[in-house]
């Protein structure tokens, strides 16, 4: 696929004042190149700690659980959406949170500074087991679409009671954030200040072709990502263009985008995370040592509806 951030330097100012709460990221380059055409991960999970019930839906509705996974080989946190909704999941993580028994677990890959370390995390390093069910991660399965062999793809939708942050906030955040990469035959170290700003709602408008990304384990599709310029929260400019969006195979969300009318407006609630096909595209340019660039960033796509646009003289 092609590059779509065109990296560019930042003021001195605010690259020091953004390291200065930041979070380093060690990454094998072997994993930045299986999963940067990705949507989800298939991987076994121990569960350390579990939240005892779901979040309220005005709390975001998901469920939290730490642990460990010899795929992913970090500190990390798995999250179902829209947990209460998904009793019979919830049972069988709360089952296996008093054994500690490997399962197996599914879901989006999610690689995003929210809560970080103040110490490196480096990747299949010794994971120690987590304290509670928020450990310092960057590394999270959220959402969750498989548990055990039971599927969550349809807790996927809109969080009832919840306020999403919106599209101005949350993409002027994006746009400004710097990031280093320290760069070596075997390894990306990723440094990045702390970030939130998770399920943005936003309208955008296609900007490019369907793209079918890789296979997940069993062979089969994992999914596809577009290209869209997002809007405004008044809806009558663009905000950001070329951001990568990724639909997850199978989901709610994948349905409305195969069935939406061409010249449509999509409704969006989605999930920031890294964007480790940039990164590598980066590196095949020619990128090495260490370098400041703008973070890139894609979406996870939770829920969508498509709504007509706006007659081209109403803008």
């Amino acid at each position: 696929m092609e590059l779509r951030y065109y990296f560019v330097g930042l003021p001195l100012a605010l690259i020091i004042t953004s390291q200065a709460s930041a979070q380093t990221l060690v990454l094998q380059r072997s994993f930045i190149e299986k999963y940067k055409n990705r949507a989800t991960i298939d991987a076994s999970f121990v569960i350390d700690h579990a939240h005892p019930q779901p979040n309220p839906g005005k709390n975001d509705g998901d469920l939290h659980a730490s642990g460990r996974s010899e795929e992913v080989g970090l500190p990390m946190v798995s999250e179902v959406m829209n947990a209460a909704g998904e009793s019979a999941t919830v049972q069988d993580i709360h089952d296996n949170e008093k054994t500690h028994a490997t399962k197996s677990i599914s879901g989006a890959w999610r690689i995003w500074f929210e809560h970080p370390s103040t110490q490196p995390q480096i990747q299949f390093e010794t994971v120690l087991p987590a304290a509670n069910t928020n450990p310092d991660h960057c590394f999270e399965i959220h959402p969750i679409t498989q548990y055990m062999e039971k599927s969550t793809l349809n807790s996927l939708h809109e969080i009832s009671g919840y306020t999403p942050k919106d599209a101005d906030t949350a993409f002027g955040n994006y746009e400004k954030l710097p990031v280093t990469l320290e760069i070596d035959d075997q390894s990306v170290t990723i440094t990045s200040k702390k970030v939130g700003f998770n399920y943005v709602k936003f309208t955008a408008e296609l900007a490019g072709k369907l793209e079918a990304l890789d296979n997940n384990d069993a062979g089969t599709s994992d999914g596809q990502a577009v290209l869209v310029s997002v809007m405004n929260n008044a809806g009558d400019d663009v905000l950001v263009d070329n951001v990568r969006l990724i639909f997850i195979a199978g989901s709610p969300p994948a349905t409305v985008l195969a069935n939406a009318p061409q010249d449509t407006r999509l409704e969006l609630l989605a999930l920031p995370r890294l964007d480790l096909d940039a990164i590598s595209a980066f590196i095949s340019a020619g990128g090495s040592g260490k370098v400041v660039r703008k973070l890139p960033y894609e979406m996870i796509v939770v829920a969508a509806k498509y709504i007509p646009s706006p007659p081209p003289n109403s803008r």
